[in-house]
């Protein structure tokens, strides 16, 4: 009769290793941007806003708040009042997915906004988790 330890290890070892791979689930691209003048456009927030499933007019909103700007939404180009380096406006993608896409409970990026009432819930479709998140107006 086999003792439960290696009956354990024999299971551990039938385990397959979790790859790198996997675990980078959501890939964001790189902020791609331009300066014109007194202007920063950047024309890929709509490639960002699709890898986060978030509606484009939300992204840009928070960009805005974030930045303390004015800016014009014109196409799929996203245009901002004033001169922002590319690693400031990356910190900021970074900020918008710690805040309005990864799940607070289990982390993962398998979420939603739902607007109920005055609030605005980040629903997790992966764990159920439902978190109040401040809302962009």
């Amino acid at each position: 009769m086999t003792s439960y330890e290696d009956m354990l290890d024999k299971a551990y070892a039938k385990l397959p290793t979790a790859s790198k791979a996997d675990a980078v689930r959501l890939d964001i691209p790189q902020i791609k941007g331009a300066l014109s003048g007194n202007k920063t456009i950047i024309s890929n927030l709509d490639v960002i806003a699709k890898a986060v499933r978030r509606d484009l007019p939300h992204v840009f909103k928070f960009f805005l708040r974030e930045l303390a700007t004015t800016g014009d939404l014109k196409g799929t180009e996203a245009i901002f009042v004033g001169k922002f380096r590319p690693d400031m406006l990356n910190n900021k993608v970074e900020k918008y997915i710690k805040e309005f896409v990864l799940c607070p409970q289990c982390g993962k990026p398998d979420t939603h906004l739902e607007k109920a009432d005055a609030a605005t819930l980040l629903i997790c479709e992966a764990c159920g988790a439902k978190e109040s998140v401040r809302s962009l107006k």
